[in-house]
């Protein structure tokens, strides 16, 4: 008997509450609405994966994602995870429209694989391992209740805090201003999610600098295709200008990089899956583009697998794997890996990604 030998694939909805909704400029999470992944080999060795569902970013919905999965399932029973590439290489022929469901597999295969070596998933990616912290995010709306979050967040030692912006300019200018007083000049990333024109978005970051508010990142201030607005800004603003939107695959990315519209990437798993989020590192890399690290609405299952990503390779400037800590329901046992002050301790992971669903 071949261990290493899919046997059975199982695909399940998961769903959670949150512990607030999760608005951002152009949509927002009630609650987490995801799909859980599973491949058991003949050894009985079980790997999982998830698929994010971000309808509002990347426009898949739960129904899609889980019938083609269900799909790709089929097909996966009785191959060999030995042949793990030609395994990745097939589905995101099949999954391609789908990246959040092209994850879940690539993610389910990876930690079979990497127990089966009897290693944790972050040594696939490299030798050493990444300290990762993460920033803490600060929806839009709900400022009372967001103040009593941000001196909670701050206690419990996180230090960096990523700002949701774009809905009004005035008060999202008095809201940055009044968080970076209540942390005592913590670390600040500022997030548009596409919602300003590049004069406003300067205009904006101008504003914060007479208040002696300077973010660490400005994470895509412009729409997804004003590549001229974010290659003006990353021209003229002190720090750097992450493309989030902007980059929908490894094509993209090139595109980015070569003309110098943004000095920053965000990788996210969901939106490329591993193989192609990995490609995207290698080209920024090559030409000193800083990263972010980030996800969608995620259970501690694939945040823990970007950790691993992140820390494996290492060299990532900006970490915000902060979802699991908006998630109200148990759905994942991840033991004490992930730190109440969003440290994600992978170099206590014995194999695999960590993480077992409940």
């Amino acid at each position: 008997m071949k261990e290493t030998i899919i046997k059975k694939i199982r695909v399940k909805k998961i769903r959670a509450d949150l512990f607030m909704p999760f608005a951002i400029s152009s949509g927002s999470h009630e609650r987490l609405e995801n799909i859980l992944f599973e491949v058991e080999l003949k050894s009985g060795i079980k790997g999982f994966g998830e698929a994010a569902i971000a309808n509002h970013v990347t426009g898949e919905t739960q129904n899609l994602t889980f019938n083609n999965l269900k799909r790709i399932g089929v097909w996966l029973e009785g191959k060999d995870i030995a042949d793990y590439f030609n395994i990745f290489v097939f589905a995101e022929r099949k999954l391609d429209k789908n990246r959040s469901a092209l994850a879940a597999v690539e993610m389910a295969v990876l930690d079979a694989l990497t127990k089966s070596l009897n290693i944790p998933l972050w040594k696939f990616y490299g030798n050493k391992c990444a300290e990762i912290k993460s920033d803490i995010t600060l929806v839009i709306g709900g400022e009372k209740n967001n103040y009593s979050f941000i001196r909670k967040m701050a206690a419990r030692g996180f230090n960096v805090f990523k700002i949701k912006v774009g809905v009004d300019f005035d008060k999202d200018i008095n809201r940055v201003v009044s968080i970076s007083r209540i942390t005592g000049g913590a670390g600040i990333y500022l997030d548009a999610n596409c919602a300003y024109d590049a004069e406003t978005a300067f205009k904006f970051i101008k504003t914060l600098e007479k208040h002696k508010v300077v973010p660490l990142v400005f994470e895509q201030p412009t729409a997804k295709e004003d590549f001229a607005g974010l290659k003006f800004l990353t021209g003229k603003l002190k720090m750097p200008v992450c493309a989030d939107e902007s980059v929908s695959s490894v094509e993209d990315a090139f595109k980015i990089i070569k003309n110098g519209y943004a000095n920053a990437i965000n990788i996210k798993l969901m939106k490329f899956g591993l193989m192609r989020s990995r490609e995207i590192y290698n080209l920024a890399k090559i030409k000193n583009i800083k990263l972010m690290m980030g996800e969608m609405l995620e259970s501690s299952l694939s945040s823990l697998c970007a950790a691993h990503f992140a820390g494996g390779l290492g060299g990532f400037d900006f970490i915000d794997l902060d979802t699991p800590f908006f998630i109200k329901d148990k759905i994942m046992n991840s033991g004490a890996i992930i730190k109440r002050s969003g440290i994600y301790e992978i170099n206590k992971v014995k194999k695999g990604i960590g993480v077992k669903p409940i």
